[in-house]
């Protein structure tokens, strides 16, 4: 039987594909997710841009796992540490009188207490690799929350970009059918420039111009094609073979 690696990421085509249209980084995005993940945000109920996003997506993965939540191993030797710590980011989530942002901060101190306590089987490294000159960083709550969950890091971000694609994004909003994919909506977020650079200068090739202008005559002529999912596999047909032609030039 072929052993998982856990620590290789799958990057899919259309993940990529997405990232080519806006013009952004695959590791910059992933990199972006992980930075907006706080186990404080998993407890507050109020919603903060980019951080709500990332948090909804890993509690929609979670509750999708086979099998159901497994028992976390990590904390088995620091239960009472763990669920001090744990209440103690609960009454800061559930605290309205300080802004959001002071209270994420005030929670790090607690995240520190059980990312000390708790053993790593999920998270060995604070460093992810891509390949062999790439990596992410993963920050303390990204590893306590794998932990308490008892996911691979690559899980999390596998399943987030699973749920990237431009072309299903763009055909259902060329037939007006109700968003409801939020984790689009922080890859958006990221791509109008959320966590990233805000000086970074946009450089478009001649081919570059083609392509956006061919894409819009493309979506324009797919007015009287009403099914979603033939509309998508058309539309993705078109942006995977340019992906493809700008990687071989």
């Amino acid at each position: 039987m072929k052993r998982i690696n856990h620590n290789l990421i799958i990057v899919p085509l259309e993940f990529k594909v997405s990232c080519m249209i806006y013009k952004v980084d695959p590791q910059e995005v992933l990199q972006v997710f992980i930075d907006h993940t706080t186990l404080f945000d998993s407890l507050c109920e109020e919603y903060s841009e980019g951080f709500s996003e990332v948090t909804r997506t890993i509690a929609q993965y979670v509750r999708s796992k086979p099998g159901g939540l497994k028992k976390s191993k990590a904390l088995l030797n620091c239960k009472d540490i763990a669920i001090t710590a744990i209440a103690g980011i609960f009454r800061l989530a559930k605290k309205k009188r300080s802004k959001v942002t002071i209270r994420r901060r005030q929670s790090n101190a607690y995240v520190n207490t059980i990312f000390k306590a708790m053993e790593r089987p999920h998270t060995p490294s604070n460093f992810l690799y891509i390949d062999e000159d790439s990596y992410l960083k993963l920050n303390k709550d990204f590893c306590v929350l794998s932990e308490l969950h008892s996911c691979y890091p690559k899980d999390y971000l596998e399943y987030f970009m699973s749920r990237i694609s431009a072309a299903e994004e763009h055909a259902r909003s060329a037939m007006k059918k109700p968003n409801t994919n939020f984790t689009f909506d922080f890859f958006m977020k990221v791509a109008n420039g959320l966590g990233r650079d805000a000086n970074e200068k946009l450089n478009l090739s001649e081919h570059d111009v083609d392509f956006y202008e061919r894409m819009a005559e493309l979506r324009l002529e797919l007015y009287n094609i009403r099914n979603l999912e033939e509309r998508t596999a058309i539309l993705r047909d078109f942006y995977q073979s340019h992906y493809q032609s700008m990687n071989l030039n």
